[in-house]
């Protein structure tokens, strides 16, 4: 398992926990190293992971998935249409130009500062799965009073989950190796159909949990529905996709916070493009939609491959959060359930999102492919920069753009990305993953 090791998790929990006394909640998870695997035999208990801290641990596994949302939001928009790669940096084109390859580093073991996305989102999983087994193992006594157990494990759960579902949507298969004790459960290949699965399962757990909490879990039930739906979406099932999507508020937002207390803790986006400058420049589809929900800014400076500076103005400052699960989501995916079986609702809940972007309503044709395709664009400009574009690509298999064989502003052509034996995008199993997971030939050490 390349994205986890036992001796980063202990140095993680002690940053947690120093963090923590000057009021900071954060992550220090170290897997840059992401190969050198201790031996579980030589890793001292955690001593940090106690019930005294279990508030702070799940503090910890959000953390780590937010940092890497954000990573993901950014490499989803440049593998798909939403944004254009601007800089010089020959490691980032493969992102932009869709032809990134299992041996390449950057997307396998960067962290999410530097936009990786392959190794941010295990640590996110690993760690949530973790966090969520030591609670199970405690009881409500151990915990510190006023601390509730159950909305930690339906927290745990639902951030797991995320971390699957994002896995699934933007690789061609994956890997769930777990930690039990002080020991690796290394796992096979998997399908991305599996793991939609396996994030469904998890959603389950979440949901569950939460429901029995009432008013304490109703934020991360309503996330972890969000979740759910989009799992059962990307599986097909979009009748219980819709199912969940309805018990979700129209006016619900579930955010991936961000801050400027440091840069793992940034927005991501904003980082990579705002009116000051852009390394990530928003895609040409996206410029001028004259639509408020998609802002953008015409920076006037081509750079020397000619890419145009076009600055994203949805998140404004480096602590701006981004959107993670939405009741906007939830209302475009009762959308799609309904085309073809009642559009009038799938055509209300449509002028309802074109009144947002100053479109006026609807007026073209009302059977369920024409509605669908309406449903996607509002999808596009609703959801813009949110994470959704990757796994809408894959899904709806959208037609590419750039096309794919076409010029590469820094040479060769625009790639398809696609998987071995399918035809839609996505990035492959990292060869660091093969080479250090034993279940897939690997050394294991």
């Amino acid at each position: 398992m390349l994205s986890y090791n036992l001796a980063a998790r202990s140095r993680w929990v002690a940053a947690l926990v120093a963090a923590a006394t000057i009021g900071l909640a954060i992550a220090g998870c170290d897997v840059n190293k992401a190969l050198s695997v201790d031996s579980p035999s030589r890793i001292p208990a955690g001593t940090l992971e106690t019930p005294a801290n279990a508030a702070l641990l799940v503090n910890g596994a959000v953390s780590d998935f937010e940092c890497a949302y954000g990573a993901y939001v950014v490499v989803g928009g440049l593998v798909g249409e939403e944004l254009d790669d601007y800089t010089q940096t020959a490691s980032r084109w493969p992102y932009d130009r869709r032809d990134v390859q299992s041996n390449q580093s950057m997307y396998s073991v960067n962290g999410c500062e530097g936009l990786g996305v392959y190794t941010p989102l295990q640590t996110a999983r690993v760690t949530a799965n973790h966090i969520r087994t030591l609670l199970e193992g405690w009881t409500d006594s151990d915990l510190p009073a006023g601390t509730n157990r159950q909305v930690l494990i339906a927290t745990a759960d639902a951030y797991e989950a995320w971390s699957i579902l994002l896995l699934g949507e933007g690789f061609c298969s994956t890997v769930l190796t777990t930690i039990d004790g002080t020991q690796f459960a290394y796992a096979g290949e998997i399908t991305r159909n599996d793991a939609f699965k396996a994030a469904e399962d998890r959603f389950n757990q979440a949901i569950s949990v939460a429901q029995t909490q009432g008013s304490a879990a109703t934020s991360i039930l309503n996330m972890a529905l969000v979740g759910r739906a989009r799992a059962r979406q990307d599986q097909g099932n979009l009748s219980g996709a819709r199912t969940d999507a309805a018990l979700v508020p129209a006016s619900f937002v579930f955010n991936a916070t961000a801050s400027a207390i440091s840069g793992r803790r940034n927005n991501r986006v904003f980082v990579e493009s705002n009116s000051l400058g852009v390394s990530s420049s928003v895609g040409a589809r996206y410029r001028t939609l004259n639509d408020p929900r998609v802002p953008v800014q015409n920076l006037n400076r081509p750079n020397a491959l000619g890419v145009p500076a076009w600055a994203q103005l949805k998140y404004t400052s480096v602590s701006a959060n981004i959107p993670m699960a939405t009741g906007d989501e939830a209302q475009l995916i009762i959308a799609e359930a309904d085309a073809a079986t009642n559009s009038t609702n799938t055509i209300a809940i449509i002028n309802a999102f074109r009144a947002k972007g100053n479109q006026g309503n609807y007026t073209g044709p009302t059977d369920g492919t024409s509605l669908l395709n309406e449903v996607i664009d509002q999808r596009r400009r609703s959801l813009f920069l949110t994470g959704t574009n990757f796994g809408d690509i894959v899904r709806y298999k959208l037609t590419l753009t750039p096309s794919t064989g076409t010029n590469f502003p820094a040479g060769l052509t625009y790639g398809s990305q696609s998987c071995v034996g399918d035809t839609r995008i996505g990035l492959p199993l990292p060869d660091v993953e093969r080479q250090s997971n034993p279940k897939l030939g690997g050394s294991g050490d």
